[in-house]
């Protein structure tokens, strides 16, 4: 009875092995071709005719060309090629249909798939560092301040869905028929919070907190793990960039519940100094690869997230929202009063369910600044005064693999500067305004990479004396931040003058 129960079984597997090879070999089977000249549609007719499948494509396919191909018979994906000889088309097969998905030849040479789009609010407002991902995969992007973004993804994952979400707004599902075919123009719906099953936690919101601090072992990573990442740095005087460093780097980030420290290792980068001799020489202010990991508060802690909550700050229940599909805590926070030592005010969004941390924005308070200025700014030009204005942080998590893991982390700061010794540009002032940020684009097992000490970055290193340009098509492959203006007009103007390689892939939505 077993041994009959086994042959069952395999030849069942066997009949839905069949059928699932039958339903992926579309674009293997043989079509006849009986007339010589004709229209791209009227031969995808005739393909549809002959195998019963469809085929969708975009505008961005012109259906009504003319093509001539000699009479015979051909292989699907052999009489595809012809028909498009004159475009790059990436052929995918997905639930009895064909889709033709325009793409640049590298990337169907490297058997990867570029997604643009931009995200708004129904309005038509823009949602800036939107969260672009695979459902269940650790790849991900975001979209820029402009609300604009790339998504690279290897071709295997062209069958599932892309999810696209950002705090207060419902999360987006797209389909591959859609993602694959057109550039995307994602609007989001508002999320109204309605009260669903209420989760009974204590509402004093220090107890939140510090729960949530001491939740981090089954909210968070236990294992070492490899992140990709992409980083940047860029630098203003008034309204004008001056400097800008990119990198891609490698994160071997080390259990949550571990002391230890993670390490970076740079893999490549590019650099570019709009800099002149009647400008202001460039400031070095806190940043680098370590100082934005450092960021990642439910891994290092801060007096305002830790499991003591000393009485520096202030807490508030502000409110409960619905943030990627899930109730979170919205609690502010505040530094009090008389503390010798910068102090900072934000808000901590805190999963109702798990406690897990999944996002924190902070800035330092206007007597916390007093005291960060040895900390903010690392090196000033001589002759010059500077005073910080600004310093402004955020970090965020997102859900992967069971667990909540780094996903983006940004800071911005505004200095003062003003020349008040030697005889050139005395009185001189501007703003000077720096911001980092980078985004995990993917996750691995640290199994799968083992860094030489001589290949990692130190915390004194700073991106820009590190960085080496790597000329040609940087970016093309890769998933980054795209830049918005008026930062992409300062990069092409950096290629222009030799400051930057060029690159086909710099790069908006439209480009």
């Amino acid at each position: 009875m077993n041994i009959s129960r086994q042959i069952a079984s395999v030849l069942l597997f066997l009949s839905v092995f069949i059928c699932s090879m039958k339903a992926q070999e579309k674009l293997f089977q043989p079509v006849h071709i009986s007339f010589e000249e004709g229209t791209i549609e009227q031969y995808l007719d005739t393909i549809q005719s002959q195998i019963g499948t469809g085929f969708v494509y975009s505008s961005a396919i012109t259906p009504h060309r003319q093509v001539t191909i000699t009479k015979g018979v051909y292989k699907v994906n052999y009489l595809l090629d012809s028909l498009f000889s004159e475009q790059s088309v990436l052929y995918i097969e997905r639930r009895g249909q064909i889709i033709l998905s325009p793409q640049s030849p590298s990337s169907i040479e490297n058997d990867k798939v570029i997604v643009k789009g931009r995200v708004t609010g129904r309005k038509g407002q823009v949602i800036p560092f939107a969260t672009i991902y695979i459902q269940n995969k650790s790849l991900g992007t975001i979209s820029n301040a402009e609300g604009v973004f790339k998504f690279v993804l290897p071709s295997r994952f062209t069958n599932d869905t892309l999810t696209i979400t950002s705090l207060g707004y419902k999360n987006k599902q797209i389909s591959p028929d859609q993602y694959l075919t057109n550039e995307l123009e994602v609007k989001l719906e508002v999320e109204n919070y309605v009260i669903r099953d209420v989760i009974v936690r204590p509402v004093n919101p220090v107890d939140i907190v510090k729960g949530s601090f001491n939740a981090r072992g089954k909210n968070y990573a236990t294992k070492p793990t490899v992140m990709n990442a992409f980083f940047r740095e860029s630098s203003k005087q008034d309204e004008n960039y001056i400097s800008l460093s990119e990198a891609l780097i490698e994160i071997k980030k080390n259990s949550y519940t571990n002391e230890k420290s993670d390490l970076i290792r740079f893999v490549k980068g590019r650099n570019g100094t709009n800099i002149t001799q009647s400008e202001l020489v460039n400031l070095v202010v806190e940043g680098g690869l370590y100082n934005g990991l450092r960021l990642d508060v439910a891994k290092y802690g801060s007096y305002f997230y830790n499991e003591q909550l000393e009485s520096e700050c202030d807490y508030k229940l502000h409110k409960t929202i619905i943030y990627g599909n899930r109730q979170t805590y919205v609690i502010k926070f505040v530094a009090k009063e008389g503390i010798k030592y910068p102090g900072y005010n934000g808000t901590l969004y805190i999963d109702a369910e798990s406690l897990a941390l999944v996002r924190a924005e902070f800035e330092l308070g206007r007597d916390g600044i007093r005291y960060a200025r040895s900390l903010l700014v690392k090196k000033t030009p001589r002759g010059y005064r500077v005073k910080p204005v600004h310093a402004r942080y955020e970090v965020e998590y997102r859900f992967y693999n069971n667990v909540w893991n780094l996903h983006y982390a940004r800071s911005d700061f505004g200095i003062k500067v003003k020349k008040v010794r030697g005889k050139e540009n005395k009185g001189f002032s501007c703003d000077f305004s720096s911001t980092s940020e980078f985004v995990i684009t993917g996750i691995s097992d640290t199994t799968k990479l083992k860094i030489p000490f001589r290949e990692l970055s130190k915390p004194s290193d700073v991106l820009v004396e590190q960085v080496k340009n790597t000329p040609g098509n940087f970016w093309l492959e890769d998933n980054v931040i795209l830049p918005e203006e008026p930062l992409l007009s300062t990069i092409r103007k950096l290629q222009l003058e030799g400051e930057l390689p060029k690159d086909d892939a710099m790069m908006t939505k439209d480009d």
